[in-house]
């Protein structure tokens, strides 16, 4: 060890000698500054989208030239920078510069070329250049086109600020369309004109259909109805009226839909569903019709039976998504797009709904409602689940596994963000553990077997725990 550190030391000399040398050795020039002979930018005035050139022409008389620094600035938003070496003690470069069309670019604004000098010695000369106006294309006519439908004018609202809007729109609450200074006829773009969309995922300018368009998507509403472009801070908008919290559920106005349903022993069957997509309020009373005996048909999670055709809304305030399985008499809910920390989702086998006839049907699939849960937020990081549940230690079958209790959390309908149980404190540790050998899916033990029924889980993402109590 003691002989290690010496020769770490001694090389470590020898570096910094050799360092030091170096600079001894190296050439020093006596204090100077660089100069510009000549910079000059040709256009006094341009429209956003033209380009400038720039002529630049500099000498050190004293010390060799290092580097050219060139700065582009409109109205203090940097719009193009390049760094370009340089030797001896004269230099000359010239370039173009395009000044694009952006967001927040005012009308008649100075274009300012930042030029920096450094010769070899570190010493640097700074010179800023303001011959260009740059003005904005005057827009009198902006239009929303649609790939199919007519498209809509926009009126100019605010000319000061760039304001553009249609109202009284009759849009649906999803919507896919690009802007156009100019239009042919059938409302398509003339190309001759601008353009916007969203390349890169920003509002920008396009230049043909291949380039990516705007979308508006808002589920809490009935449709659009105003519709506001923004040219210059670059962004749009749409307003409508707000969606009324369903109070009737009428199973005849549901679409119908077919599903596959894959079961904990592999089994595949394609079932009839009924679906439909609704607004729904928190502790709102809901009268339902055509769906049975409520009881035995809601999640106890989402409603709270209230009378014989009448139940109360417990979730947050929201759109989701009702399947209703008429073989199972039976509705389930969800909210497919809702990620954590909004939602937590459960998947994995040994569980079912938690009404009778009592049947398990997780199956570490996503294909229907039946095969994972979509656990109730019912405060923040903290989700409930209420399910059937059934443990067969040893399964006479060909992979027993599918017979026992094993599920996971995860953060999406889907395999993504899963939840280890083993970071999590259990309330009932004789019933339920963490596993290993799954990389952290929340089991039933052997002492499970035999007591199967419903259970309500209660997950705490924020004191990492999970209370499971019995409640038949």
């Amino acid at each position: 060890m003691k002989n290690t550190i010496q020769l770490v030391l001694i090389s470590l000399m020898a570096i910094l000698t050799v360092s030091c040398q170096d600079e001894e050795l190296r050439v020093r020039y006596d204090e100077s500054h660089p100069v510009f002979t000549k910079a000059i930018v040709a256009e006094n005035q341009i429209t956003y989208g033209d380009s400038i050139s720039l002529e630049v022409e500099v000498a050190d008389d004293k010390t060799p030239l290092s580097t050219l620094q060139i700065k582009v600035v409109v109205n203090d938003e940097l719009v193009a920078s390049e760094e370009i070496r340089t030797k001896g003690n004269s230099s000359a470069y010239t370039s173009r510069y395009s000044i694009p069309f952006q967001p927040r670019m005012p009308d008649n604004a100075e274009v300012e070329v930042h030029l920096s000098s450094i010769n070899v010695e570190g010493y640097t000369t700074d010179t800023v250049l303001f011959n260009t106006i740059a003005k904005r294309v005057p827009i009198p006519d902006l239009w929303i086109t649609f790939n199919t439908a007519m498209g809509i004018k926009l009126t100019l609202v605010d000319a000061q600020k760039h304001l553009y809007q249609a109202t009284n729109l009759s849009l649906s609450n999803n919507i896919t369309f690009r802007l156009a200074t100019k239009v042919r006829s059938g409302n398509r773009i003339d190309w001759t004109g601008m353009a916007f969309g969203m390349p890169n995922g920003e509002f920008g300018q396009i230049y043909s259909t291949a380039d990516p368009q705007f979308t508006l998507n808002d589920p809490t509403i009935y449709g659009f109805n105003e519709i506001t472009v923004d040219l210059f801070n670059f962004t749009v908008t749409g307003k409508g009226k707000k969606l009324e919290p369903a109070t009737e559920l009428n199973i005849g106005t549901f679409a119908s839909e077919k599903l596959t349903s894959i079961d904990n022993l592999n089994v595949a069957r394609e079932k009839d569903w009924k679906t439909l997509e609704t607004y729904m309020g928190q502790d709102v009373e809901i009268t339902f019709t055509g769906f049975g005996n409520l009881a035995t048909s809601l999640s106890p999670d989402f409603f709270e039976v209230t009378g014989t055709d009448k139940a109360k809304f417990l979730g947050e305030t929201g759109v989701y998504k009702l399947l209703f399985l008429p073989e199972a008499n039976y509705l389930y809910i969800e909210q497919p797009g809702a990620r954590f920390p909004n939602a937590l989702w459960l998947d994995g086998v040994g569980a079912g709904r938690p009404v009778a006839p009592f049947v398990k049907t997780t199956s570490w699939n996503w294909n229907s409602p039946e095969e994972y849960i979509f656990c109730r937020k019912i405060a923040e990081g903290i989700f409930q689940a209420t399910f059937y549940a059934n443990h067969i230690e040893a399964a006479v079958i060909d992979e027993p596994w599918r017979e026992r209790f094993s599920m996971k959390f995860f953060h999406r309908r889907g395999w993504e963000g899963e939840e280890d149980a083993r970071t999590y404190t259990i309330s009932t540790p004789y019933l339920f553990a963490p596993t290993e050998s799954d990389t952290g899916n929340f089991v039933g033990t052997p002492d499970f077997e035999g007591q199967g029924g419903v259970y309500r889980a209660t997950i705490n993402t924020n004191n990492k725990s999970i209370t499971f109590v019995k409640v038949n």
